[in-house]
């Protein structure tokens, strides 16, 4: 566990989010207890999926007021939009598979450290982009991971998995 104030620090260091706008969106996280907050005199705790969590609806450049449905449609993405309703647990969702690579990047499996992420800003969805071209589509249930929802322009924000496990390990120190 780690407090929110050395996780912001480390965001800011490895990821390049500014400070002022990651606190704003960790406050909003944690009103809708998305995120865990402290007690009096008692600074909140993250875990490392806290952490993800966060970084995912920083790069979904949302604004403040939206950052909650940002995090929601990311934690309900499904590879290619299939309905995963009494689908085994072995079929991960996006934060599982994010996870997932991310902590193999951690352990020094060097496709994890080259592979990307893409976080769509409009249209809920993740990418995991790896080295040989292969890219993995999260999107909400039911949608169509090939299309974006809407015609016009389109934002999208690519993470370095390599500098999110750098930040984790900065964070939670180095895993063996």
């Amino acid at each position: 566990m780690a407090t929110l104030n050395h996780a912001l620090d480390a965001i800011e260091r490895h990821l390049e989010f500014p400070r002022s706008r990651s606190s704003g969106i960790a406050r909003r996280l944690q009103e809708s207890n998305l995120l865990p907050v402290g007690a009096p005199g008692v600074a909140p705790e993250l875990n490392e999926d806290n952490v993800l969590d966060l970084i995912v609806t920083l790069a979904a450049d949302t604004e403040l007021h939206t950052a909650v449905a940002a995090l929601r449609a990311y934690q309900t993405a499904t590879p290619g939009g299939v309905n995963l309703h009494g689908a085994p647990q072995s079929i991960p969702n996006a934060p599982i598979a994010v996870a997932i690579l991310v902590e193999d990047a951690r352990a020094g499996v060097p496709e994890a450290r080259k592979s990307r992420i893409e976080v769509s800003c409009g249209a809920n969805a993740v990418a995991i982009h790896k080295p040989d071209g292969e890219a993995s589509r999260f999107v909400e249930a039911g949608a169509d991971p090939a299309h974006w929802p809407k015609r016009a322009h389109h934002k999208s924000t690519t993470l370095n998995v390599a500098a999110i496990a750098d930040a984790l390990d900065d964070i939670f120190g180095k895993v063996d």
